[in-house]
């Protein structure tokens, strides 16, 4: 039997991003990440944009934690638009 590496829970950082999602006026989607500045993108749709900010947003958790800082999440939040939905993303590292 092979050996696989496993790792439990405690293991795996567990965050949450707050997006807001909104339709442009060209019909695009645009998504800007609300407790993480600077993490925004517009897609043909909600799940191009969602997945591009995943994709961001743990690249920007894992330069922080690679360099031992502390992620400068934004507490409170950005303030939501009116012409934006807000999603919240549960994320593992």
């Amino acid at each position: 039997m092979t050996d696989l590496p496993t790792t439990s829970k405690k293991d795996q950082p567990a965050f949450g991003c707050v997006v807001y999602v909104q339709r442009t006026a060209s019909g695009r989607t645009r998504g800007r990440v609300a407790n993480l500045e600077g993490i925004e993108t517009e897609g043909g749709s909600e799940r191009d944009v969602l997945a591009t900010i995943v994709r961001d947003v743990r690249a920007r958790i894992s330069e922080h934690m690679g360099r031992e800082e502390d992620v400068p999440w934004l507490d409170p939040p950005a303030e939501k638009l009116p012409d934006e939905v807000k999603r919240f993303l549960p994320l593992h590292l």
